[in-house]
């Protein structure tokens, strides 16, 4: 009985635990809730595998501070100079890893506004384009392959918008900022020397967003803004619905990192934090991330897809290898450019990015300690109070009752049963010897026998002919007298 309830009081808690888990791990898709077998889109997939591929051509060694990035910012300001664009190099100097000195530059393009003034609003648009293919500096890991997926995807996406303002001329009200960062495949040195030295006074008070497109071509392209709500997640959503755009929203099977700040006002980590767009985030400019990833499973790991291993950052990040995984990724490529394109085109897109950057949460209270002590203080209490709440119900409804040890005694030719306690078995072995002194036990016939020798008749000069019921008189006589004597 104990074992029982024991068992329906771990079943009660793990169903709630399954229901809590399925809120938080088992969420909706974040597949898009409309058609997108005919995409709209703004640019073609032949055009971004032809720029793909030429890039990974001329600059397969771009690796960090070294010849090859240098090399590659060079053939990055020649397209967009061939584009029609005014592209510049901006160097700048840091120290990584207590390496001082090192030194990297961002190529950075404007389409200005037919109108502007010093109040124009600013939209940058970046990808990073550095990597890892030998070492960076001593002790610098190296990766041996030219990043197709992380890095040359995302280059070659940018540049076809780039190569789309200035072919299609679209009349605008704003400023937007094209910036290869350089110098950010690991970290964001890049975008963090562009905020700090890259960017007019103006520039920065007038940006009102910040979209990094990175890791693209993989399962599915994800747009993410913030984890609070923000205008411009409807807004980009219903452009990607109005084009028909294969764009995915973040669910709760993304897990959060606990433990880990990654920006200003969020006291947790998601994998779709990773980028440079994070120190835009931590100056209060809205952002998009457009990202490639597959969060759509429960393996709560950054993973590109469900089929195949991850190659970002590892040696199989090539070409080849890309797409052989993933031989639709241009398409995907395709989805993040136009998703851009047609939101800059939008009468709306200035109305909505200004009113999220007006109204940008400053939270940075969340980061302090002692308010998630408070929280995680408060959850503990409510959750022990409802245990015990729980277990009382249970106790009163199936009361447990803890089995007592017996004692068994035997009661030999009606011994008196003054003695008798609550815990304790009697068995009264009765003067009829072969008597079944245990009814309804099989194989119990004669069970005395030779532990209790028959009756039989003595030589004591008695009456050798009494038989046992005459014995049991004479014994009850007896005791009458005794009990007389003693009255």
């Amino acid at each position: 009985m104990l074992k029982n309830r024991i068992i329906r009081f771990i079943s009660i808690l793990t169903c709630a635990a399954v229901v809590l888990f399925s809120f938080v791990a088992c969420a909706q898709s974040g597949a898009p809730e409309y058609d997108v077998s005919a995409p709209k889109l703004a640019v073609s997939t032949e055009k971004l595998e032809t720029e793909l591929a030429a890039f990974l051509d001329e600059c397969a060694d771009r690796t960090t501070f070294q010849n090859g990035e240098k090399q590659a910012a060079e053939y990055l300001r020649a397209r967009l100079t061939e584009f029609g664009h005014e592209p510049e190099l901006q160097s700048f100097t840091v120290e990584e890893n207590g390496v001082a000195g090192l030194t990297s530059q961002n190529v950075v393009a404007r389409y200005l506004a037919a109108d502007r003034d010093d109040d124009t609003p600013n939209v940058i648009l970046g990808a990073y384009y550095d990597n890892r293919y030998s070492q960076s500096y001593t002790d610098a890991k190296a990766f041996r392959s030219e990043a197709a997926l992380a890095g040359g995807t995302s280059v070659a996406t940018l540049l076809s918008i780039a190569e789309y303002l200035t072919a299609q001329r679209p009349e605008l009200s704003f400023d937007v900022t094209l910036v290869f960062f350089g110098a950010s495949y690991i970290y964001s040195d890049g975008a963090q020397a562009f905020w700090d030295s890259g960017m007019t006074a103006e520039e920065r008070k007038n940006t009102v967003l910040m979209a990094e497109m990175q890791r693209l071509g993989v399962d599915h392209v994800y747009a993410y803004t913030d984890e609070r709500p923000t205008a411009r997640e409807k807004f980009f959503d219903d452009v990607a619905r109005a084009n028909g755009l294969d764009v995915y929203k973040l669910t709760q099977k993304t897990p959060y990192i606990t433990g880990a700040t990654a920006y200003e006002g969020l006291p947790f980590y998601r994998w779709a934090h990773n980028g440079v767009f994070g120190t835009f985030v931590d100056e209060g400019i809205p952002t998009l991330n457009l990202v490639g990833a597959n969060w759509e499973t429960m393996d709560l790991t950054d993973a590109e897809s469900a089929d195949n291993k991850n190659i970002a950052y590892t040696e199989n990040d090539d070409l080849e290898t890309l797409k052989e995984y993933h031989p639709d990724h241009a398409l995907k490529m395709a989805t993040a450019a136009t998703l851009v394109i047609r939101a800059l085109e939008s009468p709306e897109f200035i109305e909505v990015m200004q009113s999220d950057r007006d109204n940008f949460p400053h939270t940075g209270l969340l980061t302090e300690m002692w308010v998630w002590y408070m929280i995680a203080l408060g959850v503990t209490l409510v959750v022990a109070a409802t245990l015990i709440l729980v277990y009382g119900r249970l106790v009163k409804k199936y009361p447990i009752v803890a089995p007592q040890p017996r004692r068994m005694k035997m009661a030999v030719f009606g011994m008196d049963y003054e003695d008798r306690d609550s815990a304790d078995i009697f068995i009264d072995i009765k003067s009829s010897v072969g008597e079944d002194i245990f009814p309804g036990v099989p194989n119990n016939d004669n069970a005395l026998d030779g532990i209790f020798p028959p009756i039989t008749p003595t030589d004591s000069g008695g009456d050798n002919n009494k038989t046992p019921s005459d014995e049991s008189d004479a014994r009850s006589d007896n005791d009458d007298d005794i009990f007389d004597g003693k009255q």
